[in-house]
């Protein structure tokens, strides 16, 4: 028996399919631009979600995302130092702590 479905354009044969979930207002955003485009919702999703991919990889292989990921990881180690700090500073503003030597 013969397989359905449209042959691909670019002669790459898609078997997996990978689905995900968006929220109400995501998915009305995906409608609006594939009518706009005049393409099928799935051609949109792919296109960018390959360029997207595409994009990653390189960043990835140029060690930008390794970068960004410490970058993440300093500025939430900062907020925490912060949040700790000023929690400290209104304890020896009630006096309830000694002060420290910094």
């Amino acid at each position: 028996m013969a397989k359905m479905g449209r042959k691909p354009i670019d002669g790459v044969v898609r078997e997996t399919v990978v689905s995900f979930k968006v929220s109400e207002e995501e998915s009305k955003r995906i409608e609006r631009l594939a009518k706009s485009l005049e393409v099928p919702k799935t051609v949109l999703m792919r296109n960018l979600l390959l360029d997207a991919l595409d994009d990653a990889e390189i960043l990835d292989k140029i060690g930008a995302l390794k970068i960004a990921k410490g970058i993440k990881k300093t500025s939430e180690f900062i907020k925490e130092y912060t949040k700790i700090k000023s929690e400290t500073n209104n304890l020896k503003k009630e006096k309830k702590v000694i002060p420290n030597d910094d």
